[in-house]
């Protein structure tokens, strides 16, 4: 199956006018994960910490959409469902965005789909083709990358990464991690107003639990 058959439509406009608004705990499924001492986020479900700088909550990230940009993103779902052949079809099992308390940091966005066994063989279906569709969408959108994307160790595992910018804010910087955890494929974007470094310090230095594929 070619690279192009696995559409996928994640929103990687993000906005970067950051207001806090913590959902009730109630409202987040539990493989959303949780926010440990206002800092450590923690997903058992990707078997993933991350030691993150400063205060963080979570937040619904359609929350700055216009209604125009919500109506782009229903089509392109729609355009996703009717064409889409592969593993990366339908919505996402983990859908996660958490920002800083203080607003104009940091922000991260987590995006998990679980593959069949055919899938998480890397001999067939390598990682850097599920890293080029995931990642892909950000030079079509708001992000102009910075460099190419290029294979890293995330937590002790194989992992690619792209750096990009925001076109209209060239100080806004993002990092795009795709990695496996748990027979899952998930992408991760960090979004940095400020201080980048120490955003892209802490997701590299993120641990997994157990050692998986």
């Amino acid at each position: 199956m070619s690279v192009s058959h696995w559409s996928y439509t994640a929103c990687l406009c993000v906005s970067l006018v950051f207001r806090a608004q913590t959902p009730e705990p109630k409202e987040l499924p539990e493989n959303k994960g949780s926010i440990e001492g206002e800092n450590t986020y923690h997903n058992s479900t990707l078997r993933m910490k991350i030691s993150l700088p400063g205060a963080w909550h979570f937040f619904d990230r359609t929350m700055y959409s216009t209604p125009e940009s919500k109506q782009k993103e229903k089509e392109m779902a729609e355009r996703n469902r009717a064409t889409c052949h592969g593993p990366l079809c339908g919505d996402a099992e983990i859908d996660v965005a958490l920002q800083t308390d203080t607003p104009f940091v940091h922000a991260i966005f987590l995006t998990a789909y679980q593959l069949s066994p055919e899938y998480q063989n890397r001999q067939r279906h390598p990682l850097k083709r599920f890293a080029e569709v995931l990642t892909s969408e950000a030079a079509q959108n708001d992000w102009v990358p910075e460099s190419d994307l290029i294979a890293i160790q995330l937590g002790g595992r194989p992992a690619y990464r792209l750096i990009v910018h925001a076109k209209r804010t060239t100080t806004a910087k993002g990092f795009v991690y795709v990695a496996d955890s748990n027979g899952r494929v998930f992408m991760l974007l960090g979004t940095a107003m400020s201080e980048p470094d120490k955003l892209q310090s802490a997701i590299e230095n993120m641990k997994f639990t157990i050692t998986t594929h």
